[in-house]
């Protein structure tokens, strides 16, 4: 079975095909639900009459004694009337959404009062508020990602904008800024152009053309989700001058949009996903808002109970989000739980539920924290843009979620003056492979030696067609990346350059994407001491191929990366190759690479015989930290031809350095060892494997790395038990262990 839904991103839109889920699509649903039933779409939902929502009404509720009063006479008008005076004058949590740099993957909740303050911080965002609210007043629109239109005289709703675009423009999150602009300046003009803009959209909401067969523009779950989010705060506005057509028509939308979402998320079941978390948010949020609804008890019901499904289910242990993408998807469902907190707290819902979310939404802060550059950017892997990290998203999770490791993450990453100035985290490196991440990181400073590594399973739509890809960043400046995503998933680029396998800092095999569905980092390997680290893990992408390939990195003295690969072939010949992506321009050095200016980065294979190609790609960009910005890159690729069957190795140095190339060389020794020189020390690195006898050393550590330097000569061993030289004990262990500072004696 096959799905096609549309995603929200913060910047972007894409369609999900191929996942396998009990929901066909928007226009196919299970038995029981009433979205089945053409008659109740048409209705009750397309279309409210005014006898359905009185009726949906509970008119005993203390206050709408007019509004009782009016409907029993059959003075619909004088009900409405009566009811804009009810809402007018009702108490209740008043809030808007306040978005860091107008970037719409930083949307927090908050109060009237907090939002002036947050301004009063942040001028600069004031004025761009005020800017683009002033357009809208001009009907100048930006429609969805960086599109801006004109709209003339009157805005067409109906407008073809893109085909992914038309649905992003029926989020409505441009319609934010007049929100915010009426808060800021009391000015009424902001809100009378929103409510304009709303009559305008219902008159149109029913004929709209879709792009999507099986997408209907207004009437599916994240339009549904993100729209009402909106007119849910602009109705909160204190707007006494609202027309009785305009309240009319909002209390028809959210009787109609909480149906649908109602019926969606009862009998459509769990789905894994962002979709399902807008849509049963927005349910609950309309719930909260509107508890004279009678069918509001029901919606919150279900809407929490889904909710509840997704915070136990679609995030890991470690605190990342089922579908791996750092920044769009991992903030997008963070942040709706995180404002979900905030709602279900203003409106006095002491429910576990609040237990639950801060757990959880800790552990991701947490995740963010290990996944962050040095520079202060959250990685563009898979489905996620570039950029840096929002301040006050992070600011916000230290302090509801009780994490003062943000403070000291602050001042020194990002630069922010923080109050209190707070401690770091207790970790540098950090494996976690639950969501399927390790980071190497040498310290806290942005100067710090980072890399990455990714192996977790796939996620569907957003995964992209990749396994053990790296991101390098050293001395503040990013030195190996990631493609990531372009600005909206309508890049004419996403599938065929973002999404492949030659886009990403890994192996590939004839040219050929690997099939990324079934295939997750096996046989995952962690060893951590001071002084050498050490991640393995394999995959069987190329399964088809019958190729099996196993990435180990060893990061020494947290200074510099050895990367070996191992490929085991199929019915070859097979076409090997290795790429590695750098906003460095790269130039040819010994028998590699080096960037052409500093920081740089290294790029030395041990072996020779390699065939190299250079060229460009296009990659989210590592200059202008605004997400979605892309830029074009360097690629180098190392070349071999691997026999039938046939065991190939890609041994590369990866070294660091932040003004001139450091005297470095590397070269084999033999099959399992290999040798880094300085100019005064070197290191053999020999991947023994748990059974190594070689050049008069036994083991069966895993890994063991013998430094020299002057009259020194003393070995670290990961994971093992004995270390032996030409048959004298060096080291015995009781168990299996690390140890560092074994000294080597004897011939």
């Amino acid at each position: 079975m096959r799905i096609r839904a549309l995603c929200l991103s913060h910047l972007c839109l894409g369609i999900i095909v191929g996942a396998t889920h009990p929901l066909l699509s928007q226009l196919a649903f299970s038995p029981g639900s009433r979205l089945a039933d053409s008659a109740y779409v048409a209705g009750k939902i397309r279309t409210v009459s005014d006898q359905d929502l009185f009726e949906s009404l509970d008119l005993s509720i203390k206050g709408l004694s007019r509004v009782r009063e009016a409907w029993r006479t059959g003075n619909s008008r004088q009900a409405y009337t009566a009811w804009g005076a009810y809402w007018n004058g009702k108490t209740q949590p008043r809030y808007l959404t306040q978005s860091y740099k107008l970037l719409n993957d930083t949307e927090l909740l908050t109060g009237y009062e907090d939002y002036r303050q947050y301004i009063a911080r942040n001028p600069d965002d004031r004025d761009s508020i005020l800017s683009r609210a002033n357009n809208i007043l001009r009907n100048v629109i930006r429609t969805w990602g960086d599109s801006v239109i004109d709209f003339g005289p009157t805005v067409d709703f109906n407008r073809e904008i893109g085909q992914s675009g038309k649905y992003g423009f029926h989020y409505w999150g441009w319609g934010h800024p007049l929100i915010s602009a009426s808060v800021l300046t009391g000015e009424k003009k902001y809100g009378e152009k929103f409510e304009e803009l709303f009559n305008r959209w219902f008159e149109q909401r029913n004929y709209i053309t879709r792009g999507f067969r099986e997408l209907d523009v207004v009437f599916y779950e994240l339009g549904l989700g993100a729209r009402n989010r909106v007119f849910v705060e602009y109705y909160l506005l204190p707007e006494a001058s609202r027309s009785v057509q305009t309240h009319e028509r909002m209390l028809k939308n959210f009787l109609s949009a909480g149906r649908w979402l109602y019926e969606l998320e009862k009998w459509e079941g769990y789905r894994s996903g962002n979709w399902q978390i807008v849509g049963a948010s927005t349910l609950v949020q309309i719930a909260l808002t509107f508890p004279e609804l009678k069918e509001s008890a029901e919606w919150l019901q279900v809407g929490l109970q889904r909710l509840d499904e997704h915070l136990r289910k679609d995030f890991f242990a470690d605190g990342g989000h089922s579908e791996r993408a750092p920044r769009n998807y991992t903030l997008l469902t963070y942040l709706s739980y995180r404002n979900m907190h905030y709602l279900l707290t203003r409106h006095g819902k002491e429910i576990p539920m609040l237990q639950a979310i801060h757990q959880t939404m800790g552990k991701t802060v947490d995740w963010w924290l290990a996944m962050m550059t040095p520079t202060g950017e959250v990685p563009a892997l898979n489905d996620s843009h570039r950029g840096l990290f929002p301040v006050e998203v992070i600011r916000d999770g230290a302090q509801m979620f009780g994490k003062p490791d943000v403070y000291g993450v602050l001042r020194n990453l990002l630069n922010e003056s923080v109050d209190p100035e707070g401690s770091l985290p207790p970790f540098l490196s950090r494996h976690m492979p639950a969501s399927g991440f390790t980071v190497m990181r040498s310290d806290w400073t942005r100067q710090a030696r980072y890399l990455s590594i990714t192996y977790g399973p796939s996620a569907g739509f957003h995964t992209h067609a990749d396994l053990l890809g790296i991101e390098i960043y050293a001395y503040g400046r990013a030195l190996a990346v990631d493609a990531g995503l372009g600005l909206t998933y309508d890049d004419p680029l996403y599938r065929n350059w973002y999404q492949s396998t030659r886009a990403h800092n890994t192996l590939v095999v004839n040219g050929l994407n690997m099939n990324r569905e079934k295939a997750v980092g096996e046989k995952v390997k962690w060893v951590s001491i001071p002084s050498l680290e050490y991640v393995s893990a394999e995959h069987h992408g190329y399964d088809s191929l019958g190729v099996t390939h196993c990435r180990t990195i060893v990061f020494v003295d947290r200074e510099y990366w050895f990367v070996l690969d191992d490929v085991t072939t199929g019915a070859g010949p097979d076409t090997l190759s290795w790429y590695l992506h750098s906003p460095t321009r790269l130039q040819t050095y010994q028998r590699g690479f080096r960037s052409a200016t500093a920081p740089g980065l290294l790029i030395l294979p041990a072996d020779e015989g390699f065939s190299f190609t250079k060229g460009h790609g296009m990659a989210a960009s590592t200059s202008d930290l605004t997400p979605g910005k892309v830029e074009e890159i360097n690629w180098i690729r190392l070349n071999r031809i691997a026999a039938d069957r046939e065991s190939a190795q890609f041994p590369v140095l990866l070294y660091p350095y932040p003004e001139v190339p450091p005297p470095v060389f590397v070269e084999r020794e033999s099959g399992s060892r290999f040798r880094v020189g300085r100019s005064t020390t070197s290191d053999v690195l020999w991947f023994s494997g748990g059974h190594g006898d070689e050049d008069g050393f036994e083991t069966d550590a895993l890994f063991v790395r013998i430094h020299s330097g002057g009259a020194v000569r003393e070995a670290t061993v990961l994971d093992g038990t004995f270390l032996k030289y030409h048959g004298r004990t060096l080291w015995r262990s009781g168990q299996m262990t690390s140890e560092t500072g074994i000294a080597i004696t004897g011939q």
